[in-house]
């Protein structure tokens, strides 16, 4: 009994120390299609750069808004600091996102946050609409 208690101590104390942490990559899905045939929602891919280099600002994403009609693909660098996300898109034309900025946190089921000025949004982690 004694070395079952100590076993389950110490695996407890392995997931405090490793600090159990989502995933910082995946795609992240609201987008749908309604009834008229015309789609809404936001997607975000998050994949890492050089993994050689390690460093916490090396993501990128790919970001799809879609508000009847979907925008074209923007890529942005990606900023984070634990479940924290910063994403910032360059400058573009209409349809698009509501901003070139969007802050979130990384969940292990959801990435949740908003763009600059926008309501709060909260995307699944699941496969692209497109597959």
């Amino acid at each position: 009994m004694r070395v079952l208690r100590r076993i389950f101590f110490l695996l407890l104390a392995v997931l405090l120390l490793t600090g159990c942490q989502p995933r910082k990559t995946g795609l992240f899905s609201s987008l749908d299609i309604d009834k008229d045939g015309l789609l809404y929602g936001y997607e975000i891919f998050i994949v890492k750069g050089d993994r050689a280099a390690g460093a916490e600002s090396d993501y990128y994403a790919i970001v799809q808004c879609a508000n009847g009609k979907i925008s074209q693909p923007l890529i942005g660098q990606v900023v984070m600091t634990s479940d924290q996300v910063i994403i910032t898109l360059p400058a573009h034309g209409k349809p698009g996102c509501p901003s070139s900025q969007f802050t979130g946190t990384i969940g292990f089921k959801e990435l949740t946050g908003n763009f600059s000025n926008g309501k709060e949004l909260a995307l699944s982690r699941k496969d692209s609409y497109w597959e």
